[in-house]
């Protein structure tokens, strides 16, 4: 082979070779390095705060996390020989549970690790902290101020509503639908308040509150081992209560009493709390609920607590069931022993929506005077079921869907009976306002309430629509004459379930 030949092939392979295998400059070659100057894990309390760690990276560098609860600053940075020291803060742990997250640093292909924990907060989910010889406002502040500030003369019904001049409820301006379900004010929920004690004073095991009025009430409920507080609520106003939390061997941790003020019963079951984001939403549970006692009659009497409630939905067949396991617990824990379900056939139960409740549906499918006279028989049954259930000592509470319409009937005819002023009634019928989507406004509604407004003040609808029939009963005598005229004459009631009613309820 010819010399020269040769020589090109020997150096073809020589030039692929050295075009494979490109040269590396030499800044390239620097290994990529991220150190942690100091520590690299950090335990940090339940309260917010912040702390800062040190670093060096000879790359451009960024830190970061997959939790929302720490930031960072500054987040990134570029590559330098210097130390660079991140501040990270943290949020307040909002549940009792340690938590944990890592920050990573990330400098070229480098990676370093930092780990933080957060303790839990003792007290996540704690309400005020009440504390012995306190005084407390048992109901809504916004209700309060309603019932306390307004005062209706009788026979007005037809001319004005004051309701929409006061915050809380749906009056056109402060909420919509689009805020309602982060915003509400929750008026139509009594106060709750934590009782409390040391950690020095834990006892091993559950516990349990002892808590009783001097009106006769009491119960007891269990507390998890380990807890620090428990919440109370569904207090009844201008009352005296004393309370003990006791261990299982009987240690008393905590101990005392304190007093309510206010102008109405309310109360509130809890129930599962839907989420959008993360963001808890607003209206759980069992809404738009109070107690029929409190109210002073024309003749100087008093309508006794904790005999009959009224309110929202119990349960219902199109969603979850509205109580949770402590919903229910909480509807036996206030005593109440029988369940009257006023709903019609699209969403009656005919199961009570707590076992072991006496229970009742008649079935009615709408509110107003035609609920009084087209169906007077089932007015009958819903009065006699309530009657019966008070002679039993069985607290009643009665219910529509809402806890507005058929719920609202039920309710003026009872308070009417009674001998409570028709104005004053009107400010219990009209503190539904206060309630939220599904209660004082129908979800149904959305399309030609676009607002939203509440629409069911005294002026309009049930309220207009009954009252006036029975002032109309009563020809010249009282409010509470007519109302005894419609059970006897329309709603054939006897005259015996009227005066029993009377004398268990009033005192």
């Amino acid at each position: 082979m010819n010399k020269s030949l040769l020589a090109f092939f020997c150096i073809v392979p020589m030039l692929v070779c050295c075009q494979q295998k490109p040269v590396v400059p030499d800044d390239d070659k620097t290994k990529t390095e991220v150190t942690i100057n100091g520590e690299k894990e950090f335990h940090v309390g339940c309260e917010k705060g912040s702390f800062s760690f040190s670093f060096t990276s000879n790359k451009d560098w960024t830190v970061t996390s997959d939790d929302d609860w720490v930031t960072f600053d500054p987040e990134s940075g570029s590559a330098s020989g210097s130390q660079a020291t991140v501040n990270v803060s943290y949020t307040q742990n909002p549940s009792t549970s340690e938590r944990d997250t890592y920050i990573v640093i990330t400098g070229g292909d480098a990676k370093e690790l930092v780990q933080v924990f957060q303790d839990g907060d003792p007290f996540a989910g704690a309400a005020p902290e009440l504390k012995s010889g306190d005084v407390v406002l048992a109901n809504s502040p916004l209700v309060e101020k309603f019932l306390t500030e307004v005062d209706y003369p009788d026979k007005t019904c037809k001319e004005y509503t004051k309701v929409f001049d006061y915050y809380g409820g749906f009056d056109g301006t402060n909420l919509t639908w689009a805020n309602w379900e982060t915003d509400w004010p929750d008026g139509d929920k009594p106060q709750s308040f934590s009782i409390r004690w040391k950690e020095e004073d834990l006892a091993n095991g559950k516990m349990t509150l002892h808590l009783e009025d001097e009106l006769g009430w009491k119960g007891d409920m269990g507390i998890a081992s380990g807890a620090r507080y428990v919440n109370i609520t569904n207090l009844v106003p201008n009352d005296k209560y004393s309370y003990s939390v006791s261990a299982e061997n009987g240690k008393v941790i905590a101990s005392g009493n304190f007093s309510t003020t206010g102008s109405l019963h309310q109360v509130f079951f809890h129930g599962k709390v839907q989420k959008r984001g993360g963001v808890e939403l607003k209206g759980s549970g069992a809404r738009n609920a109070r107690d029929l006692g409190g109210w002073t009659t024309l003749d100087g009497k008093k309508i006794k607590y904790r005999k009959v409630y009224r309110g929202g939905r119990l349960n219902e067949n199109w969603s979850p069931h509205p109580l949770d396991a402590q919903g229910q617990q909480e509807v036996l824990f206030e005593g109440i022993g029988a369940q009257l379900d006023l709903r019609g056939n699209s969403d009656v139960m005919h199961t009570p929506a707590v076992e072991g409740l006496d229970h009742c549906a008649p079935v009615i499918e709408q509110g107003g005077k035609t609920m009084l006279v087209q169906d007077a028989a089932k007015t009958k049954e819903c009065f006699e079921f309530v009657v019966n259930s008070v002679r039993k000592g069985k607290p009643v509470y009665f219910h529509c869907s809402l806890g507005r319409d058929r719920t609202g009937t039920l309710d003026i005819l009872l308070l009417g009976l009674l001998g409570v002023r028709e104005g004053v009634i009107a400010k219990e019928y009209e503190v539904t306002y206060f309630a939220p989507v599904g209660y004082s406004v129908s979800s149904s509604d959305k399309n030609k309430n676009t607002k939203p407004i509440f629409q069911n003040t005294r002026k309009e609808w049930v309220y207009s629509d009954v009252v006036p029939y029975f002032w109309e009963l009563a020809g010249d005598g009282t409010f509470a004459q007519g109302v005894e005229k419609y059970l006897l004459t329309v709603a054939k009631v006897s005259q015996k379930d009227i005066d029993d009613f009377r004398s268990l309820m009033l005192e």
